[in-house]
């Protein structure tokens, strides 16, 4: 089944959060994602065919102090500024997903984000669709994780990871059951720690 972008919010075995995103494309597969200490983004690879498509490169992760999010487009970037203002994660989102609204592209493709409150301990998942606007937070119990995707699984879904390293998660998030991977990213919160992994399909 092929679901486009999905974001992951999810709990190792030990308790500890995390996030996920992957891109998965039929369109675009000629991309990867680059990672700094307080951000990740989504680049065209060296031999990428030229393209005037907007949304082909965005931040994908940023982080604020104690917050974390991650989103399949730009918005993630106005998130993370509201929350440096002073809102809170669920404002935050729901007030970047309604300003920016979905992609105006063929498909009208939803935004989707998911992002951590460490210091609340909360969890946040949202969306904004041609005819749907959610923020919802979401309880996530050891050893689970939920996805949130711009096709097909459009609601928070359950999702099984394996890992306890952010490696490991984000291998695992390369190989589930989804079509079409292009790259993926995870970021986990243990030990006092953010710890950041990247992985690009091969020859990208």
């Amino acid at each position: 089944m092929y679901v486009g972008r999905f974001v992951v919010l999810g709990r190792t075995l030990s308790g500890d959060p995390y996030l996920g995103y992957r891109v998965s494309s039929r369109s675009f597969p000629n991309r990867t994602i680059l990672t700094t200490p307080d951000r990740a983004m989504v680049v065209p690879t060296s031999d990428a065919p030229p393209s005037n498509n907007p949304y082909i490169s965005y931040n994908c992760l940023r982080i604020h102090g104690d917050v974390v999010v991650v989103a399949n487009g730009s918005h993630v970037d106005p998130i993370i500024d509201k929350v440096g203002l002073g809102y809170g994660l669920r404002d935050a989102m729901a007030l970047a997903l309604l300003a920016l609204d979905y992609e105006h592209d063929q498909y009208n493709t939803p935004r989707i984000a998911a992002g951590w409150d460490l210091a609340r301990k909360q969890g946040f998942m949202g969306i904004v669709g041609e005819g749907q606007l959610a923020v919802c937070r979401i309880e996530v119990p050891s050893g689970q994780a939920y996805l949130l995707a711009t096709y097909e699984r459009t609601e928070p879904t359950p999702i099984a990871l394996q890992g306890e390293t952010a490696q490991a998660l984000c291998d695992a998030l390369f190989a589930s059951e989804y079509e079409h991977p292009v790259a993926a990213l995870a970021v986990l919160f243990a030990n006092g720690e953010l710890h950041m992994a990247t992985r690009t399909r091969e020859g990208s």
